[in-house]
């Protein structure tokens, strides 16, 4: 049988820099809420309990959204993380550092059962932790994690806890529900991959040129120098998609000297968040009033 649920949006807030028309500059960042919707009314699929010892995540994901498949990687055990396209069968050691995909039951929704390992720490309680994620074919930097989610209570049977991971405390295993709306970024979602202009005005302290990091170009670790065009205004153009983010730090230390906006209302320096694209072409980011990570005070 099946019941109807009204869904609840539980919201990821995240502090986004906010990206204007015309070219303004970006105002000052600010924790914004992920307002997006998911269905008001569908079907959840009743999963029977697994085993004692056992734990079924049974998740919902936008339509559409995965071609490669869905895992959960993390540790069971409290130690290692997964490493790239690291799964396990039911039957291996609860301590290895791998996962098990998620298996389609019907329409949007999957189901994976693993066996709970014990926390390396403690030796007392049965332990889950890590990120639900696509599997990307080249599986870089977890760029396919579950953005906004929320656990779907009248079914779920374990304790949970989530903080950017998702932590599974259960002394007999059971069931966790799990409605994603949105994920980091999808590999068969169709994006368009544009020229996108980036205009940079860096804090006055500034004793090197910044650098722009961000998910495109082979991911977060390539660091691309902006140019400078006058005084301490740079600028960049780099092809990215909807989807993708980025942010800027110095050239030379990279994330040694990230940039701090000034929060006037508490008095405050607070660490550039990551920047989306959205569906702008050109962007521009004032931290004038801001600083260096790495400047003296």
């Amino acid at each position: 049988m099946k019941k109807v649920f009204l869904a609840v949006l539980a919201i990821a807030t995240i502090a986004l820099v906010g990206c204007k028309k015309n070219n303004d500059p970006v105002p000052v960042p600010t924790p914004t809420p992920d307002t997006t919707d998911v269905p008001v009314e569908e079907d959840i699929p009743e999963v029977d309990a697994p085993e004692k010892g056992l734990l079924t995540i049974v998740i919902s994901i936008p339509a559409g959204s995965q071609c490669n498949g869905i895992a959960l990687k993390g540790t069971l055990d409290g130690g290692a993380w997964t490493g790239p396209n690291e799964y396990l069968s039911l039957d291996g050691p609860a301590g290895a550092e791998s996962c098990i995909k998620f298996e389609k039951i019907e329409g949007n929704w999957y189901k994976a059962t693993y066996k709970l390992g014990t926390v390396a720490f403690d030796e007392t309680p049965t332990y889950l932790k890590g990120k639900i994620c696509l599997i990307y074919t080249d599986d870089n930097d977890w760029q396919g994690q579950a953005k906004t989610y929320e656990v779907i209570e009248d079914y779920t049977t374990v304790d949970y806890d989530y903080s950017g991971d998702l932590a599974i405390y259960s002394e007999d295993g059971g069931l966790l529900y799990v409605r994603i709306s949105k994920w980091n970024k999808s590999e068969c979602a169709e994006e368009h991959l544009l020229p996108r202009k980036v205009t940079f005005m860096a804090p006055s302290c500034g004793f090197e040129t910044p650098a722009i990091v961000g998910s495109f170009g082979g991911g977060w670790t390539v660091f691309t120098p902006m140019v400078q065009v006058e005084g301490n205004t740079y600028e960049i153009t780099v092809e990215a998609v909807e989807s993708d983010e980025f942010k800027i730090v110095g050239a030379e230390s990279h994330w040694d000297n990230e940039v701090y906006w000034f929060d006037a209302e508490n008095d405050t320096y607070v660490k550039m968040e990551n920047i989306p694209f959205g569906n702008e072409t050109e962007v521009v980011v004032d931290y004038s009033d801001g600083k260096w990570h790495a400047c003296p005070e």
